[in-house]
């Protein structure tokens, strides 16, 4: 396990105003998600578990897929849980990061729903559907 990946991770701050967003977090567990939103109000939580097989080499073991519809409550936000599926799906990727930090992909951890370009968010980081799960 790499430290450096350790934390969260967003593309809002390369892509600022886009209409969607893709989240990471990395856990020191091994554990952790991927996050997309839509300003639709639709959103996809891929839950994984994570290593660094060589360097420059990220392994993620996907084993759950949530999505649904989020909704602003106040000054917070709550998710509804419309779909889980339970999956067993090995993506490896490339990986480097840059001063910033900025953590590059060499592809989407999700081809649909990921960016591949991310900076670390000091203050992030929850998976938003762990209370609903």
């Amino acid at each position: 396990m790499d430290p450096r990946l350790i934390g969260y991770w967003s593309d809002q701050e390369v892509h600022p105003g886009s209409p969607e967003y893709t989240d990471l977090g990395f856990r020191a567990d091994g554990s952790g998600w991927l996050y997309w939103a839509s300003w639709s109000t639709e959103f996809v939580v891929h839950r994984f578990r994570w290593h660094v097989p060589a360097p420059g080499v990220l392994a993620a073991r996907l084993h759950l897929t949530i999505s649904g519809t989020w909704a602003l409550d106040g000054p917070d936000v709550t998710h509804l849980a419309e779909e889980r599926e339970h999956v067993d799906t090995v993506v490896e990727l490339g990986w480097a990061i840059e001063p910033g930090p900025e953590l590059t992909l060499d592809r989407p951890l999700d081809d649909a729903l990921g960016g591949t370009r991310f900076r670390a968010v000091e203050e992030g980081g929850t998976d938003p559907t762990t209370a609903g799960s």
